[in-house]
């Protein structure tokens, strides 16, 4: 019997033993519902708040992108635009030639004059005086024998017989629509052939005429070659007393009218300036002077008065006097 109560005495030991040893492993497990590593992954959230600060950064940008474009658009207008020209008329001083004639608003002088077989006047070139009206270089756009020209001209008058009638001066031309002075190739178009003179110089027209049309190396001495821009800065210098003389040729022989018509498809300045001395058909074909330039003739060598118009005169050389 007393053995029997050891055996189940001891068993009760080891299951007490055996017991405390669950306990004692179940309280030593980790409590999962308060792990501190889950928390910083939840902290993700404030990163991708932080994306949403950049919103505020688009908004200048919508409000940048009118502020621009409305800078830019002032800054162009007075290339767009046309600046308004001052009337500046020169004014008289006396001035007379080297036969003694006086130089006024209504001078000329006939340069060149040629004649065919029946004795008919052919060819013919004169040098008028006219009286600049402002200080600036206007252009025009034209359509010549199928090309379009900005044509540049001074704004003048010429008195004819008592009648002072405002008149074109084409200085020169190039191809295309609104070119700028500025930007013309730098080829002959750019330039215009011009000398200044003052009153205490001898003035010829005959001479001046002869001298123009020498090869060109010998011209370019006395009359040499300006680009249309310095010519600009010039015109804003020259005094109010001033006299603008221009010579050209206004009457043409016929034998050269195929190859003046082949020169104007090639060069601009040309085309521009021989344009209005010369009649043509529906396809551009000359046929003859044009009622200007044969009204011109009649006004320069008969005294015949002016039909009011429009006119263009045209300088292959132009001469500027002043005191």
């Amino acid at each position: 019997m007393h053995t029997r109560k050891r055996k189940s005495c001891s068993t009760k030991h080891s299951l007490l033993a055996v017991l405390a040893c669950l306990v004692f492993l179940c309280a030593c497990q980790p409590e999962y519902e308060a792990r501190p590593t889950r928390i910083p992954t939840s902290a993700s959230t404030p990163t991708q708040t932080q994306t949403f600060t950049l919103v505020p950064t688009i908004t200048p940008r919508a409000s940048l992108t009118p502020t621009i474009t409305l800078t830019l658009y002032p800054s162009l207008t007075p290339t767009r635009t046309a600046t308004p020209i001052a009337t500046r008329p020169a004014k008289l001083f006396d001035f007379q030639d080297s036969y003694g004639n006086v130089v006024d608003w209504g001078y000329f002088y006939v340069t060149d004059i040629g004649f065919d077989t029946d004795a008919e006047v052919n060819q013919l070139s004169a040098m008028l005086s006219f009286r600049l009206m402002d200080r600036a270089i206007h252009q025009r756009n034209m359509r010549i024998l199928g090309q379009d020209i900005t044509v540049y001209y001074l704004h003048v008058s010429h008195d004819f017989k008592g009648e002072q009638i405002a008149m074109e001066l084409v200085i020169g031309g190039t191809y295309g629509k609104d070119v700028l002075i500025n930007l013309i190739p730098a080829d002959g178009s750019a330039y215009l052939r011009v000398r200044s003179m003052t009153a205490d110089e001898p003035f010829d027209p005959y001479v001046i005429h002869r001298d123009a049309n020498l090869p060109f190396a010998q011209q370019q001495e006395q009359y040499p070659d300006m680009m249309l821009t310095d010519f600009q800065t010039l015109l804003r210098s020259l005094p109010d007393e001033l006299f603008i003389l221009a010579d050209h040729p206004i009457l043409f022989p016929r034998n050269d009218w195929q190859q003046i018509k082949v020169d104007m498809t090639r060069i601009s300045s040309l085309a521009a300036r021989y344009w209005s001395f010369f009649s043509r058909d529906v396809y551009d074909h000359i046929t003859g002077p044009s009622d200007f330039a044969l009204a011109l003739a009649q006004y320069l060598l008969s005294g015949h008065s002016m039909p009011k118009g429009t006119y263009s005169f045209a300088s292959q050389t132009l001469i500027l006097i002043s005191p």
